[in-house]
């Protein structure tokens, strides 16, 4: 074989490879599971918060409703944290937040919140129900916001800035 031929199939094979490793690396697109598109009505659901108690989703009815799907692992999820903190301190009257650690759980999520002073509650989605439920995908952080009336508003991957999230419940309640 000659080496002009060599060299060429050579170079098509690294660029097969390249293809098949940007492909699989890819992010996942959102699915967007029924029930978590926007204008839908989310079925009720209830899960035990870190600190004990329990956050149902019915019983949030007549308020903005928050879910922010996290993980101690995904540096901008840990980074917009605060910014949920801090509405519910200032909204929380009117706004529900819930902060739910998405599978995989690769650390102790208590221990974790140990070294923090937030004043939202925390959940653990250990079997991943309700993050299918919500349509999550592997793109982390992924926000959901509910109207008062429970319909879903907003169902996007990625990190808020306070005024955003501002925005998006102050549209949530209109």
């Amino acid at each position: 074989m000659k080496q002009g031929t060599k060299r060429l199939l050579w170079a098509l094979a690294l660029l097969l490879l390249a293809a098949v490793l940007v492909f699989v690396n890819l992010p996942e697109p959102p699915s967007r599971a029924e029930g978590a598109q926007v204008g839908q009505q989310l079925p009720d659901f209830s899960i035990r918060c870190v600190d004990g108690g329990e956050f149902s989703l019915s019983a949030q009815r007549g308020k903005v409703v928050v879910l922010n799907l996290w993980a101690t692992w995904c540096t901008p999820c840990v980074k917009e944290l605060p910014h949920f903190d801090r509405l519910q301190k200032e909204q929380g009257q009117e706004v529900a937040v819930l902060a739910l650690h998405s599978p995989p759980v690769t650390a102790d999520v208590k221990e974790w919140l140990a070294g923090h002073s937030y004043e939202i509650p925390f959940a653990v989605d250990e079997d991943g129900s309700i993050s299918a439920l919500l349509g999550a995908s592997t793109v982390l952080p992924q926000t959901v916001i509910l109207s008062p009336d429970g319909a879903v508003c907003y169902n996007q991957s990625g990190a808020l800035s306070y005024e955003k999230l501002l925005e998006l419940v102050a549209t949530a309640k209109s």
